[in-house]
């Protein structure tokens, strides 16, 4: 064991009284002014319509009781709502038009369908008839009446 020197053995035991004494000096120092202990703080008057403590303290709870604080399945409150998906606008368009002797053929594809459409003049390709085939255009028609021309140099209209 290690043995401390005369001086240290005297300043040690000095300074770990002295710093219980000034830490016993600081706690109570609020508590005593004049003097005097501090007053303790008055009871609150409660009104007399005032709600009893217990029965808000139950009803503020109850929803702790139904789903305990720090549980693994507390989760808040689902409220379902159903999102409307935005309606998809199906395009047109004209890939190509195959001359025969004695027809046109217009190539097309609609923009959800990945495959070549083949039609001829009278033909329905989706919500659209085909009114008309020339060597670079297609007239259609669609469901509700409106005409639209579809050339192979634009593309969609």
């Amino acid at each position: 064991m290690m043995k401390l020197s005369p001086h240290l053995q005297t300043t040690v035991p000095l300074a770990a009284g002295l710093i219980c004494v000034a830490l016993a000096g600081i706690i109570w120092m609020p508590l005593v002014r004049d003097g005097e202990a501090a007053p303790l703080p008055a009871a609150q008057s409660v009104p007399s319509d005032a709600p009893d403590a217990m029965a808000v303290l139950a009803e503020r709870s109850q929803d702790l009781v139904e789903r305990p604080l720090f549980h693994i399945t507390r989760r808040p409150p689902v409220v379902a709502t159903v999102a409307e998906p935005a309606p998809v606008a199906i395009t047109l368009s004209l890939t190509g038009i195959v001359n025969d002797e004695n027809d046109r053929i217009a190539l097309m594809q609609l923009s959800n369908r990945p495959d070549l459409l083949r039609r001829r003049v009278g033909e329905k390709i989706g919500n659209w008839e085909i009114e008309e085939i020339t060597d670079t255009s297609v007239v259609v028609i669609s469901s509700d009446g409106e005409r639209q021309v579809i050339s192979l140099s634009s593309g969609n209209p």
